[in-house]
């Protein structure tokens, strides 16, 4: 019996594979008459296209952890993963659950691939760095596509990921993707004006819907495990300790010197950090700017991070209203400060409003009574209480803005002058 080919567009074509693998099963194709092969076609570049599909409605129940698995094993470097996977689901149609051998092999593949993704991660720089960035790596292209949409989210300043073969461009908004560019003998300022010009299949290009992302969720365990800041922030990029996950648009975690000797706390990313990607970059974060370079500090130099790692808000028409994070979401970001600390081993932090100060002592603090004094915390640093920037904003007149900004600005340089 002649083989049936499943001819798929892409590496990473996921929407195909589960479109011909749900058509095969609902009319029972056993895997041994399957040949599944990779076409690209003429338009796969095109800035759009249409595609047609079978239109299968899936057979089969997955368990959710199942088919994260198999989002992984798609992911990986398994050159029979097609067959593989499909495999698999031919046995959960037979016996109503997967293999014991299938579970053990793609819990080994996944483990493999969440390593290959946060170490790809890691090679993002921070959004600080606001230039064009290049990022080569030699990654399969189906790993990397798995990571078009959490990539988007951990660097939201423009970068152009090469590789041997995919070119991938984010312009801050959107991506575009385009065929390899490894060869181009270009200095690297023509080379992104070169891969801008070339990457030019978009999101209205049918053959790029549906790529299967790999999510790597940590867990409590994950943090106290890494060891370095960039490594901490990749794996933040998809926390889901709360359900803030769940409608802010990203992470945003810390940022400053790797060798900070002094760190600032402050409560949650405000609406422009959380499309920023940065923290205190809002109005109350160029206000604490401002009062830190006055009190003789540079941002550059320290940490700058936060309680609570998602936007929380409520909104209105089509504004964002910032909404004060409650206990249990502190507590369920408390591993992530933790760890920044851990990492950092500051010499003094400053703890920017009641929420950060709480979030940091474990107990309930009244700002005005315990501003103003340095302390030493738990493991021997020195720790400082102050307001948070916002409240300055919030002040109804400008003698009261006047002299409270003079004390927080006098809060910051106790803060400094506790370095030396």
């Amino acid at each position: 019996m002649q083989p049936i080919n499943a001819t798929l567009c892409s590496p990473s074509d996921f929407m195909g594979w589960r479109s011909l693998s749900r058509d095969f099963l609902n009319r029972q194709v056993e895997a041994n008459a399957i040949h599944w092969s990779i076409q690209e076609p003429d338009i796969l570049y095109a800035p759009q296209s249409e595609r047609i599909l079978p239109n299968a409605s899936s057979p089969l129940k997955i368990p959710r952890f199942f088919g994260r698995l198999m989002s992984a094993v798609f992911a990986s470097s398994l050159p029979d993963r097609f067959d593989r996977l499909y495999r698999a689901l031919e046995h959960i149609q037979t016996h109503g659950e997967p293999s014991t051998r299938d579970l053990q092999d793609f819990e080994q593949v996944a483990t493999e691939v969440r390593t290959q993704i946060l170490a790809l991660r890691n090679t993002f720089p921070e959004n600080r760095i606001l230039d064009w960035q290049i990022i080569r790596t030699d990654y399969p292209p189906q790993l990397i596509d798995s990571q078009i949409g959490p990539l988007g989210r951990l660097r939201t300043a423009p970068w152009i990921l090469l590789s041997d073969a995919r070119t991938l461009c984010w312009d801050g908004q959107d991506y575009r993707i385009g065929p390899a560019l490894t060869d181009t003998p270009l200095a690297d300022v023509d080379l992104i004006s070169h891969a801008q010009q070339t990457a030019t299949a978009t999101r209205a290009n049918a053959h790029w819907h549906g790529l299967g992302t790999v999510h790597v969720t940590p867990t409590d365990h994950d943090t106290c495990q890494v060891q370095s800041l960039p490594a901490l922030r990749s794996l933040a990029v998809d926390c889901s300790f709360c359900d803030l996950c769940h409608h802010a648009t990203r992470t945003v975690f810390g940022e400053g010197s790797q060798e900070a000797r002094l760190l600032f706390v402050g409560e949650q990313p405000g609406d422009q950090e959380d499309l920023q990607g940065r923290p205190f970059v809002g109005p109350a974060g160029q206000l604490f700017d401002r009062a830190l370079q006055e009190a003789g500090g540079d941002r550059h130099e320290a940490w700058i991070s936060n309680a609570v790692k998602h936007f929380k808000f409520v909104r209105k028409g089509n504004r964002r209203i910032h909404q004060k994070p409650g206990s249990a979401e502190v507590h369920a970001c408390a591993p992530w400060v933790a760890a920044e600390r851990r990492i950092l081993s500051p010499k003094v932090t400053v703890m920017l409003g009641v929420t950060g100060a709480s979030a940091l002592l474990g107990r309930p603090v009244t700002v005005s009574r315990e501003r103003s004094r340095l302390f030493t915390l738990e493991d021997g640093s020195i720790g400082l209480v102050t307001v948070h920037p916002s409240y300055l904003l919030r002040l109804p007149d400008d003698d009261a803005k006047t002299r409270e900004y003079i004390k927080f600005v006098a809060d910051l340089r106790m803060a400094i002058s506790a370095l030396a």
